[in-house]
């Protein structure tokens, strides 16, 4: 597996605007991507938001960066402050607890 980190920085008071519009577009075009495993974002603190995106190779992983570019100018960009910090690399170890479902994960594309 392969993850790419990008952390953002946003405008004052935009990440739940930001959440949402990830939540309703960016996810369902991630699920539609080869290779694509997971999908994370998350608060980095107050005006940042973190997302780890999860593939089965680097190559399907750095595909996708053409698609959520695209995506970021076209829905978020007003919202971003400057560009964000990236990281990438090979997963090295990973393990998932199965048994624990929460409430919200079919909202986030986990287990069902």
């Amino acid at each position: 597996m392969f993850t790419i980190v990008r952390k953002f920085r946003l405008t004052r008071g935009s990440a739940d605007e930001v959440t949402r519009r990830v939540r309703e577009s960016f996810v369902p075009l991630l699920r539609g991507l080869p290779g694509f495993r997971e999908y994370y974002l998350f608060e980095g603190g107050q005006d940042v938001l973190i997302s780890i995106r999860v593939f089965d190779s680097a190559d399907e992983a750095f595909a996708s960066n053409e698609k959520a570019a695209s995506w970021i100018r076209e829905n978020v960009m007003e919202f971003v402050k400057g560009m964000p910090e990236v990281m990438a690399g090979n997963v090295l170890v990973a393990e998932r607890c199965e048994s624990v479902v929460r409430e919200d994960d079919a909202n986030l594309g986990g287990p069902s």
